[in-house]
C-alpha cells in the first residue's frame, strides 16, 4: 500500500474516531474504504457521461 497523509479539522477527526470505534475499525480502514467508494462512484459517473455523449453524438436524442 502507498501511505498518504491528510489533515482534518478537529470536529471531523473526532467524528472519524467515533465511527471507527463504533465499528471496531481503524481510522485508516475507514478512510481507505471511503476513498475507494468515492473513486468507484466517480468512475461510474464518468462512464455514464461518456455513454451519454456517445448517444448524443450518434443522434440518439429525445426531441422536445
Amino acid at each position: 500500500m502507498k501511505p498518504i497523509s491528510i489533515s482534518l479539522d478537529e470536529a471531523t477527526g473526532e467524528k472519524l474516531d467515533a465511527l471507527a470505534q463504533s465499528q471496531g475499525r481503524s481510522r485508516s480502514w475507514l478512510v481507505r474504504d471511503a476513498i475507494e467508494q468515492y473513486l468507484e462512484n466517480e468512475a461510474r459517473i464518468i462512464e455514464a457521461i461518456k455513454v451519454g455523449i456517445a448517444d448524443a453524438d450518434a443522434g440518439n436524442l429525445v426531441p422536445h
